[in-house]
């Protein structure tokens, strides 16, 4: 059986050539995945870095919140304040358009979800925010800072891959604030719609 020996070698050739090459596409599947997760633990750093210097600056920004329009304003003034509340808002939105770009990197689905909302609650400070400023220690600035802080607190206790903390009060109030004003739109918008509804019947029923 002369035949076998030069068959036995082409078969253990063929092994061994298929074992090399499953060991080195796992190798390179290795190099890829390994070259993939670094790039993702690169990016979440530097998303953590954007947020934050972005959350101390705007821990800095709210501290010069504008507070509600004063009644008696001249002309003058009511021009003023409406320039310092704008001048104020666009410095905001320019703090906070960074920060939504950085929070879409982050993989974790709920700080992602909490810190969306932050930006949203900060972005509602004008008129969402409103029953959560009840001047004194609730002034809007400490309405703001407490969001803030909240936003702050969740991303440290991600990274401690702790759970995220419950909201602090200041974030609490907001949250509800927003949810109140809401409610208050769509209770509007349905008075409006059936008064509209109202009236068209009542001019039918003239025509009629």
């Amino acid at each position: 059986m002369d035949w076998i020996s030069p068959v036995s070698g082409l078969v253990g050739a063929l092994v061994g050539a298929a074992a090399t090459y499953v060991g080195t596409h796992q190798a390179q599947a290795k190099a890829l995945a390994d070259a993939r997760q670094a790039r993702l633990e690169a990016k979440q750093d530097t998303a953590v870095a954007t947020l934050a210097d972005t959350f101390g600056k705007l821990q800095r920004h709210v501290r010069d919140v504008p507070g509600a329009r004063e009644r008696g304003l001249d002309t003058e003034e009511s021009a003023a304040f409406t320039a310092t509340r704008q001048t104020w808002d666009q410095k905001l939105e320019d703090l906070t358009a960074p920060a939504r770009i950085a929070v879409g990197v982050l993989r974790d689905e709920a700080l992602r979800a909490r810190l969306y909302q932050t930006l949203d609650l900060l972005d509602s400070w004008q008129s969402g925010l409103e029953y959560a400023y009840r001047g004194g220690a609730r002034s809007r600035a400490w309405v703001l800072r407490g969001v803030l802080s909240h936003a702050v607190e969740c991303v440290g206790a991600w990274q401690r891959e702790e759970p995220l903390p419950e909201p602090n009060h200041a974030y609490s109030e907001a949250v509800e604030s927003v949810e109140l004003k809401r409610e208050e739109h769509e209770a509007t918008a349905k008075a409006e719609a059936e008064y509209r509804q109202e009236q068209r019947a009542q001019a039918q029923g003239g025509h009629s």
